[in-house]
């Protein structure tokens, strides 16, 4: 009966935890600590989490300008800057100093040459306008409380006929469904292209006319 009850009040917490950060989410700006950093570059998790798949749904291009908002330590930027390669460029924007200061680090260790940072709030006009083609947010949506004004400056980014990338995942704190990033995109401007997998893991690709 201990084990049990350790088990349930184990789960219990966990599921105040989630709940609890989801909430708080919606006022303010929760991203992943820095002090976690480590645990988005296990080569584990990148398995667990998907990352290939997730690069394969985007579908980056030789010569692309990419730009992630919240790439955190570099987990799907890194190789995403390398396969853009060669002539394609590729930019973080993290509103953390200090994931942008390990994603440096990482991409100065892989050898990374294509790939810059900037540190600052994703609601606003840091990049120049018009100025990629792909746009893209993992399970980082949910963490920005102004959500509109942050695919805004997502559209205000992108080249005209470029594309915006959402992906999502069940389980994350702060998660968004697919019917919610349909609307958050489509009030921004864009349009839908196509919505792979399911509801608890998706990526939502969205074009800019």
């Amino acid at each position: 009966m201990l084990i049990v009850w350790i088990v349930v009040t184990a789960a219990a917490v966990v599921v105040a935890i989630f709940l609890i950060w989801r909430l708080a989410s919606r006022k303010w700006s929760l991203p992943c600590p820095t002090i976690l950093a480590w645990s988005l570059e296990s080569p584990l998790l990148q398995r667990l989490s998907g990352a290939e798949t997730i690069l394969q749904r985007i579908g980056f291009r030789p010569g692309q300008r990419i730009l992630e908002i919240g790439p955190g330590p570099g987990r799907l930027l890194l190789p995403a800057a390398l396969r853009i390669l060669p002539g394609g460029e590729a930019v973080g924007i993290d509103i953390q100093p200090g994931m942008i200061e390990r994603l440096q680090v990482r991409a100065k260790q892989s050898g990374i040459t294509n790939l810059s940072a900037i540190r600052g709030d994703a609601t606003q006009p840091l990049v120049p306008e018009a100025s990629f083609d792909v746009v893209f947010l993992c399970t980082v949506l949910g963490e920005i409380p102004d959500r509109d004004a942050a695919l805004r400056q997502c559209y205000r980014a992108l080249k005209a006929g470029g594309m915006l990338s959402i992906t999502e995942q069940f389980g994350d704190p702060h998660y968004q469904s697919r019917s919610t990033v349909k609307r958050l995109a489509e009030e921004a401007g864009f349009h839908p292209q196509s919505i792979q997998g399911g509801w608890w893991f998706f990526t939502a690709n969205f074009v800019k006319d």
